[in-house]
């Protein structure tokens, strides 16, 4: 990775913490109960931010038994894995990956989404998120991951090709903004292994956070 990670502990409960390039120590984790409201406050921050999020600003209502539920179904469920990241004790950033289905024919196949505040953009953070649901996948014996991306997002499309990360399809007018403007989405996948080279189809079955 380009920011060096200065420490690792067991997975239960799972935590890396990296050295940014300005110093700062970045905590990647997975969340508990009392992040809910933590949690909340950055997944609207990050839907006031950017219109290449699938929600409004004001869509997200979780209450905080709600967003607790969500925790605790995400540490109960062994086909995805969800992660947050922190600085000076702050969630900055978000990231979810699974099975896109439960069915045989689809357990080679996972989804991710990562969020991040626009204050922290351009610091590396989302690479290292990336990274650390790449190395769950590829220890699930996962063989491609997916992802759909605004075609306008044009800092994440260059972070998902330097991953390696390929546009296999685009799905024209896929968000409709209130202005009543347009934006298409790219279909994006990685084979593991990098030794798959067939495309399939855009999926619609996952329920991500993002």
């Amino acid at each position: 990775m380009d920011n060096l990670k200065i420490e690792e502990v067991a997975k239960k409960p799972y935590r890396n913490e990296y050295l940014l390039k300005d110093g700062q120590r970045l905590i990647v984790r997975i969340p508990d109960e009392s992040d809910a409201q933590g949690l909340i406050d950055q997944t609207q921050t990050v839907d006031r931010e950017t219109k290449f999020l699938s929600r409004e600003a004001n869509e997200f209502n979780f209450t905080l038994e709600e967003e607790r539920e969500f925790i605790r179904n995400t540490l109960n469920d062994k086909k995805s894995w969800f992660l947050i990241a922190e600085l000076g004790g702050k969630i900055i950033a978000s990231s979810s990956v699974g099975l896109i289905r439960n069915q045989k024919r689809y357990l080679h196949r996972a989804i991710i989404g990562i969020a991040v505040c626009k204050a922290n953009w351009n610091m590396g953070i989302g690479k290292i998120l990336m990274q650390e649901c790449i190395v769950w996948c590829k220890e699930q014996g996962i063989e491609q991951l997916e992802l759909n991306v605004i075609s306008q997002n044009d800092r994440a499309v260059s972070l998902y090709k330097s991953l390696g990360f390929e546009i296999y399809g685009t799905k024209k007018h896929a968000f409709k903004y209130i202005d009543g403007t347009y934006a298409d989405e790219y279909a994006m996948i990685l084979f593991i292994n990098d030794d798959k080279r067939e495309t399939g189809e855009t999926n619609e079955f996952c329920c991500n956070r993002f």
